[in-house]
């Protein structure tokens, strides 16, 4: 206290009064597995608990749309008759526990495990990412092509009609070859291979940005739709007379030139002499003892040259008779590309008729018309956006067609269209080209910086055209002249030169680092001549990449670099990078993502041949191995089937293909695929057995033997350099490769078998990148370099059982859940923080196998909470089947379907599951904790922790309707758990939930996992203890540091007894006894700075058994009594 100098009053305060404050109530962690990135509760965004980076966090939650908006809805599996798939090991057990939990209470910690079980979903085809943000995709699967081809046949034979051609569409690049030529094919570049399509059809090659339409025709000859070699692939003038008789000698003429025949000719003499005589554009062949005359397009008759191509044919009227021809003008086949209101003027009265073979490119969707599938990646939806987008024949015309009135100010960056006739022919090709608008008006072009010499001295000219809104065409040139120095100023010459030239929304600028900017105000088009190099001087020069060329300038179509004076045209369009494919557009696979490959009938199986590992059926010959498999017979009626193990849910009595079965045949029986798989080996000399009886089991636990099988990563191909796709079982049967990561064949015998789960399917693998070191050899495979090897590769996740099997189906799936979780629970440092993290409760709902790691936890925290922990879904109510499984007959190593291992006073397993219905009205079963979870919340708000959760007062089931078990067939049966069952259950101190007439769903037990007899073995003890030791350490603190003399374990022990007195006043506790003086603080313990407060309880028993004798009296004997 302060001293006082002068007359007045200090005051001070002492805080004495202690107290120990209350227990926080129930409070349970709930360990969680989930999809990842899930949709919040509203939906109108990501919850974030299951954002990746938020994995292992500890989530506080205090209520159900707490936990909806950081977790989504608890999602459960359903098939696609939307039936429920009861015990998936997708379904979200857990956040449905605590959603139910915190429909009664008002705080759950959540806490979810790395692993995105999204992931999971079965699927027989690898994953990939989705693709970047903005990534367009040519969906050709959707496309249409509008080909539609011309029958020129009259009427009466069904003619003069359009039929729509449906293409071939190239996407592969191993599908085209580069040997196209002008001259043969009408195309100098890729072409369809000889390999693809017959005779008749069509293909689109869609391998770059150039699509281009090509016709294979009667000579098997790929031609371009549209060009010279294509127009000469029908004929334009086809004879009716077949092997005609010439009478005399006579002459027609074809364009002008005379062509004799005499009586001696034959129809292939009329077409040879046809061809000698070299008339321009024109050939003849002779087709079943027909004359055909072809066109390529070339030439013209004298008397019409406005149509390219056209045949003139007279002369003697008999020899065109024999023929069967009608002399007259016939045109060539021809290609028209437009919209479906101008149908091409084909037929025979039309004033340009056209043969068979004549193709309309419908540019416009009705009656089948063309329809580019054009799609965007959007990351936000995650959805592909499709736009259709028109077909036009040029820049200006997909202007003036998509903004008539605005001429390109209303045009949007992203708007896409379709180019026709990509080079702009006067007479059209197939060539079409996607274009995308990069901005919005105004389309501006941007010299390079003008210096002194930029623009050599003199007058100089060049052209500029512009568009306008409201009309097709380009305006007429005007020419723009001017005077240039050689000097600096000559930007401000070229540019007032342009603006004084009045050109229709056209004008130039210069900027601060004289730049001469050139803009098209409405953001149209603008095609300049560059007479006198003007713009090429003052650096514009066509766009090539962000590096090279002036953005927004492209040479003019039709013309290149080579055209003479250099024409470029400034535009907003620019060529659309996409890729053209049939199936959705992906990335490549992210590292870590899983895999779950549902494919039951693939399995790649090798041999032991003494010393590698080889494919089953290796010749011994073919790879880098001089050995052969041992099953491998010259004679191929003597070597098992090279297309692999036979995959049935019946016993094979042929190999594949219909031969006989042999000696070393396999047979993996899926009738049983919860424990698949079960593999059999065939014994031919068994002749003593039916076909279907010499089968004989291997055991999948037996990785010592040369009768035993090792479950392994091996391959995924035949080579190193094409695992970036899996090989197909036939080849990799009969192939000796092995990845560098393969198990080391010096550590097993001859004859075992390896089960290669890389490439086998039904199982979870996942995704490693550069997992390979390229640099390095192959140890596995004769030491081979790696350099060309691909470098990922796909690693299986779920890791074997313990008896050294594979893990496969729903137990692969669960085997990775399980890891995830269980690394969660053993390293995650945040659930060990037993201060600011106070909670009494831990759960795994639906998972039994982290019940030893949440004791584990328990007593890294200090034995502070109680563990409830689940029984098997798969559990069958049986005395027998529940007493092998709690007392672990199958010897398992961990809790899980096959055993009860744990035992602890801290923890109590509960059985069977429950029925219920999600957040979605879904019929769901659900874990034994989800149920007690909640009971032992409910329990808690009417009683105390030490009442015991159980029986009709404080055990009911309010989060179930029925409880029962899972069926071999998936099918959940209800089961309502007899006294038999009720006392196998605890007397192997498990708990049972189960129906009692007039009281419902009760949890009926109350036992801990404490094998021995004391006051621990009952849950409401333990529950006690947890509380005593919370409270006690609480009340204990404030004593810290304080002097130890009498009068500090005074304190210690009033407020000590002042607690038990509570407790008893409670119900927890029969008496007490609490000591802390001299006998137990000895002088030693003192100078050791130790304080002993030693309590000793006897707990409140729980009534469990009830005895009522029950004794016959006679009349009047009680009365006596």
């Amino acid at each position: 206290m302060a001293g006082l100098v002068s007359p007045g009053v200090s005051v001070s305060v002492v805080d004495e009064s202690f107290y120990t404050p209350a227990e926080p109530g129930t409070l349970p962690m709930i360990f969680v597995a989930s999809a990842a990135n899930k949709k919040n509760g509203a939906g109108t965004g990501t919850a974030p608990g299951t954002l990746a980076t938020n994995a292992g966090k500890v989530y506080l939650l205090t209520s159900q749309r707490d936990l909806v908006d950081n977790f989504g809805d608890p999602v459960f599996k359903t098939d696609t008759s939307n039936n429920p798939i009861h015990g998936s090991e997708l379904n979200e057990y857990g956040l449905q526990a605590a959603y139910s939990y915190l429909g009664i209470a008002n705080r759950a910690y959540v806490v979810r495990a790395d692993v995105d079980t999204s992931q999971l979903d079965a699927s027989t085809t690898a994953p990939a990412a989705t693709p970047a943000d903005g990534t367009y995709w040519l969906d050709t699967a959707n496309t249409l092509w509008g080909v539609q081809e011309w029958n020129g046949a009259s009427v009466l034979n069904k003619g003069q009609v359009f039929t729509n051609k449906v293409p071939i569409v190239i996407t592969d690049t191993t599908k085209v070859v580069n040997t196209g030529s002008l001259g043969t094919n009408g195309f100098s570049g890729d072409i369809p291979a000889s390999t693809v399509g017959k005779v008749g059809d069509y293909a689109v090659v869609a391998t770059s940005t150039l699509n281009k339409v090509f016709y294979r025709n009667t000579s098997g000859t790929w031609v371009l739709v549209g060009s010279d070699p294509w127009c000469k692939s029908w004929p334009t003038i086809q004879g009716s007379v077949a092997n005609p008789t010439f009478a005399g000698t006579a002459s027609i003429s074809i364009n002008g030139t005379s062509v004799s025949i005499s009586s001696a000719n034959t129809v292939a003499n009329v077409a040879s002499t046809i061809n000698g005589l070299s008339i321009t554009g024109v050939t003849a062949e002779a087709v079943d003892g027909k004359l055909e005359i072809y066109s390529d397009g070339t030439g013209s008759a004298a008397e019409d040259s406005t149509t390219a191509g056209d045949v003139l044919i007279g002369g003697d009227s008999t020899k065109l008779t024999e023929l069967g021809i009608t002399a007259g003008t016939f045109y060539p086949p021809a290609l028209t590309i437009a919209k479906h209101t101008n149908i091409p003027e084909y037929k025979t009265a039309d004033t340009y008729s056209r043969p068979t073979g004549s193709v309309w490119i419908k540019t416009t969707t009705a009656n089948l018309g063309a329809k580019y599938s054009v799609k965007k990646w959007n990351n936000s939806t995650q959805l592909w956006e499709t736009v259709n987008p028109g077909i036009y024949p040029s820049h200006r015309e997909a202007i003036y067609e998509m903004d008539k009135t605005g001429g390109g100010t209303n045009m949007l960056t992203g708007d896409l269209y379709v180019q026709s006739n990509v080079a702009g022919d006067t007479k059209p090709l197939g060539t079409f080209k996607i274009f995308r608008r990069q901005g919005v008006a105004p389309t501006v072009i941007t010299s390079n910086k003008i210096i002194s010499g930029s623009i050599s001295s003199g007058t100089k000219t060049f052209t500029v055209a512009s568009t306008d809104n409201t009309q097709l065409a380009f305006n007429a040139a005007i020419t723009v002249s001017a005077t240039y120095t050689g000097a600096v100023s000559d930007a401000g010459v070229l540019a007032g030169a342009i603006n004084t030239a009045n050109i229709e929304n056209v004008s130039a600028t210069v900027t601060a680092t004289n730049t001469v900017v050139i803009s098209h105000a409405l953001g149209g088009e603008m095609k300049f001549v560059d007479t006198n190099s003007v713009l090429t001087n003052a650096g514009f020069s066509p766009y090539v990449s962000a590096t090279s060329g002036t953005p927004n300038l492209q040479y003019a179509q039709g013309t290149s670099g080579s055209t003479n004076p250099l024409q470029l045209q400034a535009t907003t369009w620019r060529v659309l990078s996409y890729t053209a494919s049939d199936t959705q557009v992906t990335a490549t696979t992210t590292e870590g993502t899983l895999w779950y490959n549902s494919t039951v009938d693939e399995a790649d199986i090798l041999v032991h041949n003494g010393s590698e590992f080889v494919g089953y059926v290796y010749d011994g010959s073919s790879g880098q191995s001089s050995t052969a498999s041992p099953f491998y017979n010259a004679d191929s009626t003597k070597t098992p089937d090279p297309e692999g193990p036979t995959v049935s849910a019946t016993a094979p009595v042929l190999q594949s293909d219909g031969t006989a079965l042999v000696t070393g045949d396999l047979w993996i029986d899926t009738s049983d695929l919860e424990n698949y798989p079960k593999i059999y080996k065939h014994n031919a000399d068994r002749t003593d057995l039916p076909i279907a009886n010499r089968w004989f089991a291997m055991d999948t636990g037996d990785q010592t033997t040369d009768e035993g099988i090792l479950f392994a990563d091996a391959r995924y191909n035949t080579q190193g350099a094409n695992s970036s796709t899996p090989g197909t079982i036939a080849d990799l049967m009969a192939s000796d490769y092995m990845d560098p990561d393969a198990p080391d064949p010096a550590l097993y015998p001859k004859g075992m078998l390896l089960f290669n789960t890389r490439r086998s399917g039904f199982n979870v693998k996942k995704y490693k990148r550069n997992y390979i070191n390229t640099a390095t050899n192959n140890t596995r495979f004769n030491d081979q370099s790696m350099a060309g090897y691909h470098a990922d590769r796909w690693v299986t996740e779920s890791a074997n059982q313990p008896d050294g099997s594979g893990s496969f189906g729903r137990k692969a799936q669960r085997k990775v859940i399980i890891q995830s979780l269980q690394a969660m629970v053993n390293s995650n440092d945040d659930i060990r923080d037993d201060e600011s993290r106070i909670f009494n409760m831990m759960a795994c709902p639906g998972y039994p196998e982290l019940i030893g790691e949440m004791k584990s936890l328990n007593y890294d925290r200090g034995l502070t909470a109680f563990v409830v922990g689940d029984s098997p879904f798969r559990l069958k109510a049986n005395a027998t089947d529940i007493n092998n499984w709690a007392t672990n007959v199958n010897k398992a190593v961990e809790d899980n379907d096959n055993g009860l291992v744990t035992s602890d006073p801290y923890l109590a397993v509960f059985y069977p599951g429950g029925f219920t219905s999600d957040n979605f009205g879904k019929n769901v079963v659900v874990p034994p904790s989800h149920m007690m979870l909640r009971t032992i919340a409910l329990s808690d708000q009417v009683s105390f922790p030490w009442f015991a959760p159980a029986g009709t007062r404080r055990g009911g089931i309010t989060n179930a309707s029925s409880t029962g078990f899972i069926t071999a067939e998936g099918e959940f049966k209800s089961v309502a758990l007899n006294e038999g069952l009720r006392d196998t259950l605890y007397a192997n101190n498990v708990n049972p939930i189960t129906f009692i007439t007039g009281a419902g769903l009760v949890n009926f037990g109350q036992k801990t996992r404490q094998l021995t007899a004391s006051s621990l073995d009952r849950i409401n003890v333990a529950r006690l203890v947890i509380y005593l030791r919370s409270q006690l350490n609480t009340l204990a603190k404030p004593y810290l540091f304080e002097p130890n003399d009498k009068i500090t374990r005074d304190e210690i022990k009033q407020a000590a007894e002042s607690l038990m007195l509570e407790l008893v006043g409670q119900r927890a506790l029969y008496d007490f006894l609490v000591v802390c003086d001299e006998s137990n603080n000895t002088p030693a313990r003192i100078d050791r700075n130790e304080l002993y407060l030693d309590i000793a309880v006897e707990p409140v028993k729980a009534v469990e058994f009830i005895y009522i004798p029950l004794r016959l009296k006679n009349t009047g004997e009680i009365a006596g009594l």
